[in-house]
């Protein structure tokens, strides 16, 4: 069974982090989450991509119990595939919208923030960056995530506490764009990707605002060499 799946809303894609019970990401999810990016940007759909999670779960970043015990090579493939979906997702030429049905914590927060929209349903989950206190730094991708599309203030609070906070918070810190009944988040967040899919220009500009954060993302995966190997404790 895919562990990260595509569906099809008429002309938007759908691509559904699918591991119970929490959507963990472990080296699995990392390679389909890169080859699933892959294939949508090989095949941009008309009416944009959603992002979510299967359950109540958007993703509870990191699997903490697989993850420490990995070999080198392990951690080398991983890093490589969450660089390369990552940078895919930032730049998928076409209108993205996560859609945050319950928590989303660490690597799944980036995943959120790589988004062009992000819908949260307004329900109690957690979210936040809590690599810090997890002992494992952020890949590069994922660091010029967060600095590109986070407030200083809110970025420098996030990142050096590790705090989780709920969907209206990260609204009220301007985090999340729209909080939405849980029963019509995805319906809203389709709806939202073909109305933002839809405009002429929409690829080039996203282009223009991103290309030299994207331009650093992309120089990152060719060299497939990341600092975060050599700190990873």
């Amino acid at each position: 069974m895919a562990l990260v799946r595509i569906e099809r809303r008429g002309e938007t894609a759908l691509l559904v982090a699918a591991r119970p019970p929490v959507n963990a990401i472990d080296l699995a999810v990392a390679r389909e989450l890169h080859a699933r990016l892959d294939e949508l940007a090989a095949q941009v759909p008309a009416g944009g991509v959603v992002v979510t999670g299967e359950g109540g779960t958007f993703s509870s970043g990191v699997d903490f119990k697989a993850v420490p015990a990995y070999s080198e090579d392990e951690r080398r493939r991983m890093i490589g595939h969450i660089n390369a979906a990552v940078a895919l997702l930032y730049g998928l030429p076409t209108a993205t919208v996560a859609a945050v049905n319950g928590h989303a914590i660490g690597g799944a927060f980036v995943v959120m923030l790589a988004c062009d929209v992000r819908l949260a349903a307004d329900v109690s989950a957690k979210l936040g960056l809590t690599e810090v206190t997890m002992g494992i730094p952020y890949p590069a991708c994922p660091m010029e995530v967060v600095k590109a599309e986070l407030d200083p203030t809110v970025r420098r609070q996030l990142v050096l506490s590790g705090e989780l906070v709920s969907p209206r918070v990260a609204h009220a810190r301007g985090v999340i764009d729209e909080l939405t009944p849980p029963e019509q988040l995805l319906a809203r967040a389709v709806e939202v990707a073909r109305a933002r899919a839809a405009a002429p220009a929409y690829a080039r500009v996203k282009e223009q605002l991103r290309g030299e954060v994207l331009a650093r993302m992309r120089a990152t995966v060719a060299g497939s060499d990341d600092p975060m190997l050599q700190r990873w404790v």
